[in-house]
């Protein structure tokens, strides 16, 4: 019997795999290098079945893996993956609670391949949970007013 709460995540987290491949399609000029290796990788991580239990996203050309049920990112864990064009990325994780591009996080520049350090924080971002965002709430006063800084 199928789990529609399980089901439910692994479509969201296909859907997000399926916009960011649209996104890293869309590179053109002198962008087009980090837009193949970015679908190189991401091809590997389909093949593998990753698309099913991660969560896939961007911000400006950064690509986030999480365990995020929906998009936006904080502290949760993730990866970013930042390609540099000819063959090369960096891959940060963050596992500490460390917010977006903290220099806490630990990172390593490699080949745009699954292999070695990668797969290892893939590893380790599947064994955390799925999260739901706090502000999946259907009262988004609550959320606004939380992040009300005045």
């Amino acid at each position: 019997m199928k789990n529609p709460k399980k089901d439910g995540h692994k479509k969201d987290f296909m859907e997000s795999w399926n916009a960011i491949e649209a996104f890293y399609s869309s590179f053109s000029g002198n962008w087009i290098s980090m837009g193949k290796d970015a679908l190189r990788l991401i091809q590997q991580m389909r093949d593998l079945g990753l698309d099913e239990k991660l969560r896939a996203g961007q911000s400006l050309t950064t690509f986030f893996l999480s365990r995020n049920r929906n998009h936006g990112l904080d502290k949760e864990p993730h990866i970013q993956i930042s390609f540099l064009g000819n063959n090369k990325m960096n891959v940060v994780s963050s596992f500490n609670g460390a917010g977006l591009f903290n220099e806490q996080h630990i990172g390593k520049e490699c080949e745009v391949h699954y292999s070695g350090y990668l797969p290892e924080m893939i590893h380790k971002l599947l064994e955390q949970e799925i999260i739901r965002n706090e502000y999946e709430d259907d009262n988004l006063n609550a959320f606004f007013a939380a992040i009300d800084t005045d």
